[in-house]
Order: structure tokens, then C-alpha cells, then sequence
């Protein structure tokens, strides 16, 4: 490859009941990951079952202040949906983790753990 040129290669694969797609993009200057990300279906079903008690909760707090309620019960149940809806992000932290990142630092992804660093300080504010 000659200097300032690019070379794309794509590539699919299968592991169990997991399609990874793998992007790359090569460059003589620099080196480019990109790649989709699968996780396993079962972890990702259950936090979607998490986030949809979350709006089933909300919901309910809505109705709680549309009739009246104190507003010392509806704050309790304000930090409860917040505890839920942070456990759901734990959740999928671990999940990406687990599945993501290992394979991003197997292919030295840099781009990928910037990409999680900026994640996770955005989830921990």
C-alpha cells in the first residue's frame, strides 16, 4: 500500500447464536477498527424487560402526580425508577464488557475503549 492510501476489508462470522460484523479500514498512516456488535439475545432481552418495568414506573408516577398524590411518595418513587433505570445500565455495562471490549482489545480497537471510556463517564456524572 502506498502512502495516503486506504484499503477497506469486511468480514462476517458466527459464534454460537452471536453474528459479529467486522470492518476495517487500513490506513498507511493509521489503523481502523469498526466493528457491530452482538451480544448475547438473552442478556439483552432481559434489560429490555428492565427498561420497560422502568416505563411502566414512570407511567405510574405520572398518574400518582395527575391525582394528587404527596409529593414525598412520589420522590420515593422517582429515586426507585432512577435505582432501576442505573441497575439496567450495570447491566448492560457488564454485558458490552464481557462481549464488546474483549473483542476490541483482542483487535486492539482503540477507537472502541475511547468510545467506552467517554460511556462510562457519561453514565457515572
Amino acid at each position: 500500500m502506498s502512502e495516503n492510501q486506504s484499503e477497506f476489508h469486511a468480514h462476517s462470522h458466527v459464534h454460537g447464536e452471536e453474528h459479529h460484523t467486522h470492518s476495517h479500514m487500513h490506513d498507511s498512516e493509521e489503523h481502523h477498527h469498526s466493528h457491530s456488535h452482538t451480544h448475547d439475545p438473552k442478556e439483552i432481552k432481559k434489560i429490555i424487560n428492565r427498561i420497560s418495568r422502568s416505563i411502566g414506573h414512570l407511567e405510574s408516577i405520572k398518574r400518582m402526580l395527575e391525582d394528587g398524590r404527596d409529593c414525598s411518595e412520589v420522590l420515593i418513587q422517582i429515586a426507585a425508577v432512577r435505582a432501576e433505570i442505573n441497575n439496567a445500565g450495570k447491566v448492560l455495562l457488564k454485558e458490552h464488557m464481557e462481549h464488546c471490549i474483549v473483542e476490541a482489545m483482542e483487535e486492539n480497537d482503540a477507537e472502541a475503549m475511547e468510545k467506552l471510556n467517554a460511556a462510562i463517564y457519561q453514565f457515572m456524572k
